[in-house]
């Protein structure tokens, strides 16, 4: 197990690439905090299925794109489990409209739900990892920072400004953590099949299918597995880096 009795949380945890994260770390030894916002019953199923795995699990909803959400989150794991070794921030949305069309709202909610979380988590949690002299934050990424077009569905540009700041912040923020010991990271997926699939545009799914070397969409396993990498020893010489998993696609 690379994650012994590491206690992890990981944001928007109750269903797709979260889910899968907050479960795969657990079956590497992790004790998990799941968070959610809306979608508490879902947060308490992977909460069970994690216990099942016989480690601890507590479930916290809080919006992490707020100050108070944030301090929420870290208070309640600190007072639950002592200690946070790991910070996933995982929690994101999509919205999918062009340029021109998209509105205020469009703009205020990919950077409240994509940007402000890596913000706010990371600023409560950083405090008490540095003064441990140890710790992982790894944030989620997007391959819509990498490429304008990535298979027709290249209307995604509130949430394009929003994945790119956290990669450029991220390095920023790995500096100051690094004489600590703390190490600051980033996964940007490519398409991965999840249940937000749905939302997106059909053609250019099967489009993007024809630009990914490898053949196929990647899975939320794909993704657990970086981050698990990332927030194990084996990484413990990386930081400030953006890690792309994409089936090669940020190539072609």
């Amino acid at each position: 197990m690379k994650l012994k009795d590491k206690v992890a949380i990981v944001t928007g945890s109750s269903r797709g690439i979260g889910r899968e994260i907050a479960l795969r770390f657990a079956r590497e030894g992790a004790h998990i905090v799941v968070n959610c916002r809306n979608t508490l019953p879902k947060a308490k199923a992977v909460a069970k299925e994690i216990e099942a795995l016989g480690r601890k699990a507590v479930v916290v909803q809080a919006d992490v794109g707020t100050a108070a959400g944030a301090k929420k989150l870290i208070s309640a794991t600190l007072k639950s489990f002592k200690h946070v070794d790991i910070l996933i921030n995982n929690a994101g949305i999509i919205i999918e409209r062009n340029f021109v069309d998209s509105t205020d709202d469009d703009w205020k909610r990919a950077i409240h739900s994509n940007l402000d979380p890596f913000f706010y988590v990371t600023r409560a949690a950083l405090p008490h990892m540095m003064k441990r002299k140890k710790g992982r934050v790894i944030s989620a990424s997007s391959i819509i920072a990498d490429r304008y077009d990535f298979g027709g569905s290249n209307k995604m540009s509130a949430c394009t400004a929003a994945k790119a700041a956290v990669m450029a912040m991220l390095r920023a923020v790995a500096v100051e953590a690094a004489p600590s010991g703390v190490t600051i990271n980033a996964v940007s997926p490519g398409y991965i099949a999840t249940e937000m699939f749905a939302t997106l545009d059909q053609k250019g799914l099967k489009k993007a299918l024809q630009m990914i070397p490898l053949g196929r969409y990647g899975t939320p396993d794909d993704i657990a597995s970086a981050m698990v990498f990332l927030a194990s020893d084996e990484a413990s010489y990386i930081t400030g880096h953006t890690l792309r998993v994409n089936g090669g696609m940020a190539m072609t």
